[in-house]
Formats: C-alpha cells, sequence, structure tokens
C-alpha cells in the first residue's frame, strides 16, 4: 500500500518525502481546472491541480505541523513542493506543485464542538511530472 507523501523544493526523490500523519480523506486524485478537446479528438487537461482533505486534526499544533511539512506558515502562502500522490487513473505518481496555504472559514475551520482544525483542504495547484 502506498501512501501520501511530501517535501519541500520541486524534484525530490520519492525516498526523500515524508509520509503524511495523519493520511487526507480517502480518495484524492489529480483534477484539472479546464478540459478541451482538439479537431481531432485529442483531449487537453489543463492546470492539474489535487485538493488533500482532512476531516479532523489533533489540535492547533497538528495543523501547524501539517503547513510545516508543505512549506507553508502564517507569513508563507504558498511554496513549491515535490508530492506523491494518486494521478487521475489513480495510480501512485510523483510531482512537482505549489502548495497553498488553506484559508480560514473557507478551507479551514476551528470547530466548535470539537475545538481543532476541521475541514482542512490543502491545495496542490499547477501539478507537473517530477523529474
Amino acid at each position: 500500500m502506498s501512501t501520501y507523501r511530501v517535501k519541500t523544493t520541486h524534484d525530490q526523490a520519492l525516498i526523500d518525502l515524508t509520509v503524511l500523519d495523519p493520511q487526507p480523506d480517502p480518495g484524492p486524485a489529480i483534477q484539472t481546472t479546464r478540459r478541451s478537446y482538439g479537431g481531432d479528438g485529442t483531449v487537453y487537461d489543463e492546470a492539474r491541480f489535487i485538493e488533500l482533505h482532512f476531516s479532523a486534526l489533533d489540535d492547533a499544533a497538528a495543523y501547524q505541523a501539517l503547513l510545516t511539512l508543505f512549506g507553508l506558515s502564517a507569513s508563507v502562502e504558498n511554496a513549491a513542493v515535490t508530492v506523491y500522490v494518486r494521478d487521475e487513473v489513480y495510480a501512485w505518481v510523483r510531482m512537482n506543485g505549489t502548495a497553498v496555504r488553506p484559508m480560514p472559514g473557507k478551507t479551514v475551520s476551528w470547530g466548535d464542538v470539537q475545538s481543532r482544525p476541521v475541514d482542512t483542504v490543502l491545495l496542490v495547484k499547477d501539478l507537473a511530472t517530477a523529474a
């Protein structure tokens, strides 16, 4: 069984990537913002990205640790990363991309009842095959 992984900067070797703990909720795969078709029927997928969803993290420290793995912090909104994720056909692939810090109230919330970060979505955009 493979696992979702990450490391800051591009073109990192698979062995150097850090396994995400916790793992994102099951099922995230690479998506595209637009699909177009050439006159000959060729499919063009543009602007590939993945959203890694975490239902609930243990506490604020766990949230900050997750951000740190992706090179993000209160003062860093996006960072170059290498990720190991599932592609459009759910095969594991190593990709370069740009991690984007979640936006409070939109892609991360503080759970009133749980008193911890909930519904965290970590976006990695501009995906391209790692060298």
